[in-house]
């Protein structure tokens, strides 16, 4: 990703946060979300995604296609589903790139190139790569010293340990971005 790009990402779970957080943060111009959960769409926006969106919205498709006039730079799956790139290939600019960053469980993916442009860039990281885990943890580290971000952003409930069953029943809702268990 590069300063001014826009992009829409797929997922609003901690990862996905991430990257609307970061992304402003290196001077992203557009980042919108996509997410099924209307409590996490309102947390991306409350992080500085500029557009949400349910992912099967008609509004999604319009703003992407239609009112913005403009193909996007990236998608980012943050969530693991195959569908999502094979989605987003209209979506994208020729040469943008299709980000896939949640862990795809499948053994194999059908990706369907006709549906984007000539030339494109498929990026899949599902592990963390030393050199780049590296190169990263000086700029994050500095904006936790600057206090441009912090672990209370993603974290949305608090529960004592007696109360397992509670945290795990809000995970399951889709209420929790991250818990904290209190021992």
């Amino acid at each position: 990703l590069q300063r001014h790009d826009h992009i829409l990402v797929f997922g609003a779970g901690p990862v996905g946060l991430s990257f609307v957080k970061f992304g402003k943060l290196l001077g992203l111009d557009y980042i919108a979300v996509a997410d099924p959960l209307e409590n996490k769409r309102q947390k991306a926006l409350a992080m500085g995604a500029d557009a949400v969106f349910a992912p099967d919205s008609p509004e999604l498709l319009a703003e992407l296609t239609e009112t913005r006039k403009r193909p996007l730079d990236a998608v980012i799956d943050a969530v693991g589903n195959p569908a999502i790139a094979n989605a987003a290939l209209p979506w994208i600019k020729l040469g943008g790139s299709i980000c896939i960053y949640g862990v795809i469980a499948d053994a194999a993916m059908t990706l369907e190139k006709g549906r984007g442009p000539y030339n494109f860039n498929l990026y899949m990281h599902q592990w963390p790569t030393r050199s780049r885990e590296k190169a990263a943890q000086e700029p994050l580290c500095q904006w936790i010293r600057e206090g441009k971000i912090s672990s209370a952003e993603y974290i949305t409930h608090d529960f004592p340990v007696e109360r397992v069953n509670d945290a795990l029943a809000a995970v399951g809702r889709g209420e929790v971005i991250k818990a904290v268990l209190r021992y």
